[in-house]
């Protein structure tokens, strides 16, 4: 019975403007995939990069002038009341350097030692949160956050070049210091120890309760005006943060804006490409459904004899919709093919772009739209095959 519904129904019957129809579906559905792809990586990446990637360090371009003593690279409070006034910025805080000569000794297995400079950035504005990371006068321990890329440059700079041995994080957490920190009110040596590491702020970062007690007492000075700011923006990609920083020769790190730029110029291009691939969905969705009204008004003679001989219309539009769903079926699969052919190019071309790709994660997601477009053309398709079908009946 079913060879002979699909004799009736197919044979006979020109296919080629169905074959179209599902080479169109096929482009449009590859597209918006690898479109969406590309998407939900740059937008996965960039969330993950959030707490990095949403905060920037200013200071003042150096020029000759500060080379000859006749300007300052400091921020005056009337500098940093204009900067807060700003909408750019969502808020601004305040990078405190130490005024005494402060010097470190690694004790334990790494023999190491170096002068050694220390700031503290205003509450708020780290991205690191240890209830160790205080301290109260009197105490002779010290908690240390540093930077990720100084542990970098050790272990893949120094540590190389010296013989000594490389260390991971959970590691040098257990190496102990001695800071010494000396100037006019004398000399005092602190147990430090390493506490957190800052993907934020390259520097070595100490509580701001000891900055002030060691400004204060050690180098027996006022405390200064801060050479550099830390800013929380609303998005890097704003055209108005550039031409604030351009207009009052203010420096920052260009990669982390050229990222912010890179990720939302890559956003529109992919919403660009997944609404032409919709397009081509839709157009394929309507040459389907004509393709289906054709052929049933083709056989619509034959259609109303099978229903007098008994065969109900949903059979008969069950017959056409199982064919009609292998063919989809078909075609999802090769467009997860190319999905899945052209996910590490998309990779290396974010990479190219100075996106970290690492947190990516794979096509599961697209997989699951392509899975749902396809279904619903289905569903879509099967609806009118059934309503047509019991016009005719």
């Amino acid at each position: 019975m079913n060879f002979l519904l699909t004799k009736i129904l197919w044979l006979r019957r020109s296919k080629w403007q169905f074959l179209m129809a599902g080479l169109a579906f096929m482009l449009g559905l590859s597209i918006m995939l690898t479109a969406l792809e590309a998407y939900l990586k740059v937008e996965k990446v960039l969330d993950a990069q959030k707490s990095k990637g949403q905060f920037l360090i200013l200071n003042k371009k150096i020029s000759l002038v500060n080379t000859l003593g006749l300007a300052s690279s400091t921020f005056s409070k009337e500098e940093m009341g204009k900067i807060r006034a700003n909408p750019v910025f969502k808020g601004v805080g305040f990078i405190q350097s130490n005024q005494f000569q402060a010097s470190i000794r690694a004790k334990s297995y790494i023999n190491f030692y170096t002068m050694a400079f220390f700031e503290s950035v205003s509450p708020g504005f780290l991205d690191v949160e240890n209830p160790e990371f205080r301290w109260r006068q009197g105490s002779r321990d010290l908690p240390i956050i540093v930077s990720q890329d100084f542990l970098n440059l050790y272990n893949f700079g120094f540590a190389l070049s010296q013989g000594l041995p490389q260390v991971s994080r959970d590691v040098i957490k257990q190496v102990s210091f001695d800071v010494e920190i000396d100037g006019p009110g004398g000399k005092e040596v602190f147990t430090g120890r390493i506490v957190g590491f800052t993907e934020r702020i390259a520097s070595i970062l100490v509580p701001m309760s000891f900055m002030e007690w060691s400004n204060r007492e050690i180098a027996q000075k006022q405390a200064a005006l801060p050479s550099r700011l830390i800013v929380k923006v609303e998005s890097m990609s704003d055209p108005a943060l550039t031409t604030y920083l351009e207009k009052n020769r203010l420096v920052t790190d260009q990669e982390r804006l050229k990222l912010g730029k890179t990720g939302s110029v890559l956003n529109t291009v992919m919403k660009s490409l997944a609404i032409l691939g919709t397009i081509f969905i839709s157009l394929a969705l309507i040459m389907f459904a004509m393709n289906f009204k054709l052929i049933l008004a083709e056989a619509s003679t034959d259609i109303r004899l099978l229903i007098e001989l008994g065969y109900r219309h949903t059979r008969i539009g069950l017959n056409l919709l199982s064919y009609f769903a292998a063919f989809v079926l078909i075609l999802f699969l090769v467009c997860s093919y190319i999905l899945f052919q052209t996910n590490d190019l998309i990779t290396e071309t974010l990479q190219g772009q100075g996106l970290d790709m690492e947190l990516a994660g794979g096509p599961g997601k697209s997989l699951l739209v392509g899975a749902f477009f396809s279904i619903t053309i289905v569903f879509i398709n099967g609806a009118l095959i059934i309503r047509q079908l019991r016009q005719i009946a």
